[in-house]
């Protein structure tokens, strides 16, 4: 039974790593495939938005103030 059993461990083995190997590959792809359809649910979301809700143009007016350049700090 022992000689049985240490011919057969290394099989036993190399079907659970296999097994494993191919649940992680099927994860894996069930994450991406789900990625995949959120990003486009938000994409969609986004243009419908981008169409319909457009922003009001606002008119840049200048800034006011005084810009400090490095030399200044020395006056101050």
């Amino acid at each position: 039974m022992q000689k049985l059993l240490s011919r057969i461990t290394p099989f036993i083995i190399l079907g659970i790593a296999i097994t494993a190997f191919a649940f992680g590959l099927i994860l894996l792809a069930y994450l991406l495939l789900i990625g995949a359809t959120i990003g486009i649910i938000l994409f969609a979301i986004n243009k419908i938005k981008e169409r319909f809700f457009t922003p009001k143009k606002t008119i840049n007016k200048p800034r006011q103030g005084k810009t400090i350049d490095s030399d200044d700090w020395r006056v101050l």
